[in-house]
C-alpha cells in the first residue's frame, strides 16, 4: 500500500508538477495556472522517459530494471531544478507576495463570472467527471490489448524490453513498427513503480489522468479563442465533452478511442498530442506573447518528441502538423527565423525517422 500511495505520488504529482515549474517562468503571467503547469510538466515526463527508453531498449534486451532507475533519477533532477527555479523567483518577489497574488487573483477570477457562467462551468464539470467515472467504472477491453498491454505486463514482468512476442510467448527480435514507440514501457514503468498490475494502470488508471488533461488541451484552446470570464468557454468545453460521449458512431471515431481506447497511443495522439500542439500554434504565433513565447517553443518540442513515444506514424504526422504550420506562418509574416524555429522543433521527429531508417 505505501508503495502505491508512493509511487503514484512521485509519477502524477511530484515530477509533473516540479517539472512543469521549469516552463511557468517562461510562459508570461497566464504560466503560472496550476491546469498548464500540470500539462507541461507531463508532457515533458512522457519526452524524458521517450528518449531515455529507446536507446536502451535497442541496446540492452534485459533493461528493464536500469530503465527504472535511470529514468526515475532524471525525473527527480528535473523536478529538483524546477523547485530551484520555482523558489529563486519566488524570493526575488516575496513568498507572502507571490502567495498573496495567486490567491486573489484565483478569487478574483471566481468573483468577477456572472451567475449563467458559474452554470455553464457546473455543466462542463459535470461533463467531464461523468467521462471520468464511467471509464472507471466501466473499463472496456479491446482486441489491441492482446498486443500492447501484454508488452506492458511482459517488460514488468520479465524485465525484457520487447524481445517477446506478446501473441505466443516466445523469443523474437526487436519488433520496430511498434517497439519504438515506448507508451507501452511507460506503463510498465509506472506498474514497477506503484506495484499495480500493468493491465490496471492502463484500462482504470490511465482514463482518470488522460481525460481531464484532454479537456485541459480545450480549456487552454477555448482560453485562446475567447476572452477571460466569456461565457462561451464553458459551454465550448460542454460542448466537447458532450460531442465525444455521442461520437461512438463507429469503432473509427476519436471519440471512440478517446473514452474506450484511452490507455493506446494513437488515441493519445490523437486527442491529446496533436490539441496541445495546435494550443501551442495559437500561442506562439499570438502577437502579445511575443516577449514570452520561449516556454511555448520548448514545449513544442517536448510534444513532437512525446508523439514519437505514441506511434511511429504519430511522429510523421506531429511533424507535418507542425511544419506545415510553420511555413504558413513564416510565409504570412516573411520571416525566414520564424521558419527555421519551426523546423528545430520539428529535428526530434526527423532524427526519430532516421533511427527507424537505420534500425530496419
Amino acid at each position: 500500500m505505501i508503495q502505491k500511495v508512493l509511487g503514484l505520488f512521485f509519477v502524477f504529482v511530484l515530477a509533473p508538477c516540479g517539472t512543469g515549474l521549469l516552463f511557468t517562468a517562461a510562459m508570461g503571467e497566464r504560466g503560472r495556472s496550476p491546469v498548464r503547469l500540470y500539462l507541461s510538466g507531463f508532457l515533458t515526463e512522457l519526452a524524458v522517459f521517450q528518449l531515455i527508453a529507446v536507446p536502451i531498449m535497442v541496446r540492452e534486451p534485459f533493461g528493464m530494471d536500469a530503465l527504472v532507475i535511470v529514468v526515475t533519477l532524471a525525473l527527480a533532477l528535473l523536478m529538483a531544478a524546477g523547485g530551484f527555479t520555482a523558489f529563486v523567483r519566488i524570493k526575488k518577489r516575496g513568498t507572502k507576495a507571490a502567495a498573496a497574488l495567486s490567491v486573489k487573483t484565483c478569487a478574483g477570477r471566481i468573483r468577477g463570472l456572472t451567475w449563467e457562467c458559474r452554470l455553464f462551468w457546473l455543466i462542463a464539470l459535470a461533463v467531464i467527471g461523468f467521462q471520468v467515472v464511467m471509464s472507471y467504472l466501466y473499463a472496456s477491453f479491446d482486441g489491441d490489448d492482446a498486443y500492447y498491454v501484454v508488452q506492458s505486463v511482459l517488460a514488468d514482468q520479465t524485465g525484457v524490453l520487447d524481445r517477446i512476442r506478446p501473441y505466443t510467448g516466445l523469443s523474437t527480435d526487436l519488433d520496430l513498427r511498434h517497439a519504438l514507440a515506448a507508451l507501452p514501457l511507460w506503463i510498465a514503468y509506472v506498474s514497477r513503480m506503484t506495484g499495480i498490475h500493468a493491465a490496471i494502470v492502463a484500462h482504470t488508471l490511465l482514463p482518470l489522468v488522460l481525460i481531464p488533461l484532454t479537456y485541459a488541451g480545450y480549456l487552454e484552446i477555448g482560453g485562446k479563442l475567447f476572452a477571460p470570464g466569456d461565457v462561451r468557454l464553458p459551454v465550448f468545453l460542454a460542448l466537447a465533452g458532450i460531442a465525444q460521449i455521442f461520437g461512438n458512431i463507429s469503432i473509427y471515431t476519436n471519440a471512440t478511442f478517446f473514452l474506450m481506447r484511452t490507455w493506446q497511443g494513437k488515441s493519445i495522439l490523437a486527442n491529446l498530442v496533436l490539441l496541445v500542439i495546435l494550443w501551442l500554434l495559437l500561442e506562439i504565433l499570438d502577437e502579445k506573447n511575443k516577449g514570452t513565447a520561449d516556454g511555448f517553443w520548448a514545449l513544442l518540442v517536448v510534444v513532437n518528441i512525446v508523439s514519437a513515444m505514441m506511434t511511429s506514424m504519430g511522429t510523421f504526422l506531429a511533424a507535418m502538423f507542425t511544419g506545415i504550420a510553420g511555413i504558413v506562418a513564416a510565409c504570412r509574416q516573411r520571416s525566414i527565423k520564424l521558419l527555421f524555429c519551426f523546423g528545430l522543433c520539428c529535428l526530434p521527429n526527423l532524427v526519430y525517422l532516421v533511427l527507424l531508417l537505420l534500425l530496419a
